[in-house]
C-alpha cells in the first residue's frame, strides 16, 4: 500500500507541476479585464466619461471619437451587478467624472446571476482574478482558470507564446473598445436570421423573479449618479431588423419601464436607437451587435445628439 501511495504521489507531483505552470501562464497573458483594471488603477482621477454594460456597448462606444477623457469600462455579458461593483471600486478616484453611459437593452434586466449562466459562469473568474470582485474565494472554482477546462486549453498556446515573445492580441483598444469585431463586406440575411433566433431564445426571460434584482442594481447606480451630480446617459444600441422583432414584447416593455423609471426618479437621459433606420447592413457585425463602421457611426451620432461629453 505504501509503495502505491509513493508510485501515485510520484506520478502527481509532475501533473501538479505542469498544471501550476499553465496556471500561472494563462494569467499572465493579456486580457481585457486585467487591462481595464489597470487602466483604472493608473487613470480613474482622469475619466469625465464611463462607458459601462455589456457587449452591446463594448462594440459600439469608441471613446477617442465621443470626447475628451472617456474610457469605456464594459466587457462581454457585464451585468449590472458587475458594473455597480466597478462603479463602487473606483468610487473615490471619479471626482471628475461627468458622465456615465450606460447600456439598457433587451437581456441584462432578464439575466440570471453570472454563477447560473452555463455559457458566462465561467467570467466571475475574470472579475475575481483580474478586477479584485472577491464575492468568492480565490479557493473556490472562481480562482482559477483552469476551472473551464475548455477556455483554459485554447488560452495555453497564445500564453506560452505571450511568454517567450511578449506579443499578445488584446481584445479591446487602448481605451477600451473591443475592436475585434470587422466590417463585413456583406450582410447576409439568411445568416443572421438563423443566429438571431439563437440569441433571442438564449436571452428570452424565463424567471420574472429576476428582474428586481438587476432593477436593483440599475437604480443603485441611477442613485449614485444623481447623488454625485454625475449625468447619467441610458442607450440602447442599434440591432438589426431582423432581430428586434423577434424579441419578446414583454421582455421590450420591460426594458422601456425600467429606463423610464431611471428617467423619472433619477433624471436620466435615455436615447433608444434599438429601431433607429440609419442603421443597415454591414453596419452590423451581427443582429444585435454592431461592426466597426456601425460603431464609428453610433459614436458620432451619440455625441452630437446628446452632447456634453
Amino acid at each position: 500500500m505504501k509503495r502505491f501511495v509513493k508510485y501515485l504521489v510520484l506520478f502527481a507531483l509532475p501533473l501538479l507541476a505542469l498544471l501550476v505552470a499553465g496556471e500561472w501562464l494563462v494569467r499572465q497573458y493579456p486580457n481585457s479585464y486585467r487591462y481595464k483594471a489597470e487602466w483604472m488603477d493608473a487613470h480613474a482621477d482622469s475619466v469625465q466619461t464611463l462607458v459601462m454594460g455589456a457587449s452591446h456597448i463594448y462594440y459600439a462606444v469608441i471613446p477617442d471619437l465621443l470626447g475628451a477623457d472617456v474610457f469605456n469600462l464594459s466587457n462581454v455579458s457585464q451585468l449590472y451587478e458587475y458594473d455597480w461593483f466597478l462603479l463602487n471600486r473606483y468610487s473615490a478616484r471619479l471626482g471628475r467624472l461627468r458622465n456615465l453611459v450606460l447600456v439598457v437593452d433587451d437581456s441584462a434586466p432578464f439575466e440570471d446571476k453570472m454563477e447560473n449562466l452555463p455559457e458566462d459562469w465561467h467570467r466571475c473568474i475574470y472579475y475575481r482574478l483580474y478586477m479584485g470582485y472577491n464575492k468568492h474565494s480565490l479557493l473556490s472554482k472562481y480562482g482559477f482558470e483552469m476551472s473551464r477546462l475548455s477556455s483554459f486549453k485554447l488560452k495555453l498556446e497564445p500564453a506560452l507564446q505571450y511568454a517567450l515573445t511578449g506579443e499578445a492580441d488584446l481584445d479591446c483598444d487602448s481605451l477600451g473598445f473591443c475592436c475585434t469585431f470587422d466590417t463585413p463586406e456583406v450582410f447576409d440575411t439568411t445568416v443572421m436570421n438563423i443566429r438571431s433566433v439563437k440569441v433571442i431564445e438564449r436571452h428570452r426571460c424565463k424567471d420574472w423573479s429576476r428582474v428586481e434584482n438587476n432593477r436593483d442594481y440599475l437604480f443603485r447606480i441611477a442613485d449614485w449618479c444623481q447623488r454625485r451630480g454625475v449625468r447619467l446617459v441610458l442607450v440602447t444600441t442599434p440591432m438589426w431588423q431582423g432581430f428586434y422583432s423577434k424579441i419578446n414584447q414583454q421582455q421590450l416593455d420591460t426594458m422601456y419601464s425600467l429606463a423610464d423609471q431611471c428617467v423619472a426618479r433619477y433624471g436620466a437621459i435615455y436615447k433608444d436607437y434599438m429601431r433607429d433606420p440609419r442603421f443597415q447592413g454591414t453596419d452590423f457585425h451581427d443582429g444585435d451587435h454592431l461592426s466597426r463602421q456601425g460603431a464609428e457611426k453610433f459614436t458620432r451620432i451619440l455625441k452630437e445628439e446628446v452632447g456634453g461629453f
